[in-house]
């Protein structure tokens, strides 16, 4: 049962006095301000001053005030209840042309009944991968079509026209279209911003997305950072072909690491199932993925230590401290462990000793031996007796140029040591690692609507979340659909 209301037409509260802080409104330029509370509702009436303009028609400069209207506007500043704005707006008339208009509105847009300062609440709210048009509409009293229509009207990014000098190519599954199940980002390296998004991965989106460009543009990107994904090579090739193109190395990890686990699957299917063996290779596989000199964060197990932070400790050292298996029933380190699994199959041991060998290759390796380093691993693989490694081999025959392009240096920087206070050197090669952390955040938009249907405002509000850029207050004029 709603509260009874409660009117103050004299002192001006600390709510009134934000209405006029909000909007910059001057208290002498308010003729009253009065507010109702009525529990679940905050009604603020508000009159301004008359300022009498010109007419608009003929120039006149003395108008008299035809009348009044009132007019309800939506204000959802406040979080905890609705709030609501009635303004009684003056209408002038010219004497001499007989023309009418409305004084200037300060709370909304032309045509709108929604307040600028909840407009801009919105619009700053959808900049956070986390929130949804329904979980921004339920926090300013809104409907979700609402909050779409403020989000469409005032944001609306146009058609990328520049292209950078390292461009980063990576598709992630985020909306599903009538003919594709991916979005291709393409990003720009230098600056970590996002050049733009298209609906598809398919070979003609992306030629008639660079067709767009002029020589002089496309001539402006030196490298491109890519998966193993033939398309993109294809079309890089034709559109960019003094670029130096690189397949991202971990990319080439990752296609390694499948047919690893093959080899442990195809092992694991000889083996008894509820045997060590079995339980080994399928509770006990991530050990396969972890480099020898890994290293893990425990506590510091001297509780009389001054030293209050974590320390690291080798993952695989052989006097490691022991956790008891309940299925070998005895203490065991994850040394032991790793022994145990790969003593089961010499071909799992091939392959884990080859994914060592790759990862100290692109740890270690520089552009100067990266391509002599990568014959012998191909000799390696190609002399192999496990098919899966001979698969992979020709993979590296295929994408051998790539693999080497991804040792080049595309930027340097100078750090300076914390521990020492002296500068060093840091070279960054040609990676495909930022995008893959955006992607992370396009699948987070994604997820937590649960899904797009519209593709022009779901590019907006990845673009809009990811680069940030600034939403234009005035409302874009709508598209006539007649047309």
């Amino acid at each position: 049962m709603r509260k009874k209301a409660e009117t103050r037409n004299v002192a001006i509260t600390s709510l009134e006095n934000s209405v006029l802080e909000l909007y910059g409104l001057d208290q002498n330029a308010v003729e009253s301000l009065s507010s109702t509370n009525l529990g679940d509702l905050v009604i603020i009436n508000v009159t301004l001053k008359p300022d009498y303009p010109p007419c608009p028609r003929c120039g006149h400069e003395h108008p008299n005030v035809c009348n009044y209207v009132d007019k309800t506007i939506t204000h959802s500043i406040l979080h905890n209840c609705r709030c609501q704005i009635n303004y009684h707006a003056r209408r002038y008339k010219c004497p001499v042309c007989n023309r009418t208009w409305y004084e200037f509105n300060p709370f909304v847009f032309k045509k709108q009944r929604i307040s600028v300062s909840t407009v801009v609440c919105v619009l700053e709210e959808m900049r956070d991968p986390a929130v949804t048009f329904t979980s921004v509409a339920k926090r300013y009293n809104l409907s979700p079509t609402t909050v779409q229509h403020i989000f469409d009207d005032h944001v609306q990014i146009p058609k990328a026209t520049t292209l950078p000098r390292v461009l980063q190519l990576d598709e992630t599954y985020s909306f599903k279209s009538g003919t594709s199940v991916y979005v291709c980002m393409l990003l720009d390296y230098d600056t970590q911003t996002a050049v733009d998004l298209l609906p598809s991965r398919k070979k003609q989106d992306l030629i008639d997305f660079f067709s767009s460009f002029p020589l002089e543009e496309r001539q402006k990107v030196r490298f491109i950072a890519a998966d193993m994904y033939e398309t993109y090579r294809v079309v890089c090739k034709k559109f960019f072909p003094d670029a130096i193109y690189a397949c991202d190395r971990f990319h080439v990890m990752q296609e390694f690491n499948r047919r690893l686990t093959e080899v442990r699957i195809r092992t694991m299917k000889g083996t008894l199932k509820g045997s060590d063996e079995y339980y080994l290779l399928k509770h006990q596989n991530h050990l396969l993925g972890i480099k020898p000199n890994a290293k893990k964060r425990i506590k510091n197990p001297d509780p009389y230590s001054k030293k209050k932070k974590d320390i690291w400790v080798n993952v695989f050292d052989p006097n490691g401290e022991r956790t008891y298996n309940a299925h070998f029933k005895t203490w065991l380190n994850e040394y032991e462990l790793r022994e145990l699994l790969l003593s089961i199959s010499d071909d799992l041991t091939e392959a884990y000793e080859m994914r060592n060998t790759l990862s100290e290759f692109f740890r270690n390796g520089t552009k100067a031996d990266a391509a002599d380093r990568l014959q012998v691993i191909l000799a390696d693989l190609n002399r192999s007796q496990v098919k899966e490694l001979n698969a992979f081999g020709q993979t590296v025959v295929n994408w051998f140029r790539e693999i080497v392009n991804s040792f080049e240096i595309v930027k340097t920087e100078y750090v300076v040591d914390k521990k020492n206070g002296k500068a060093r050197r840091k070279d960054h090669r040609l990676t495909s690692s930022m995008i893959e952390n955006r992607n992370k955040l396009v699948k987070q938009i994604k997820n937590n609507a649960n899904g797009y249907t519209n593709w022009k405002r779901f590019r907006n509000r990845v673009l809009y979340v990811l680069n940030r850029p600034a939403f234009r207050l005035e409302p874009f004029e709508k598209e006539d659909k007649g047309k």
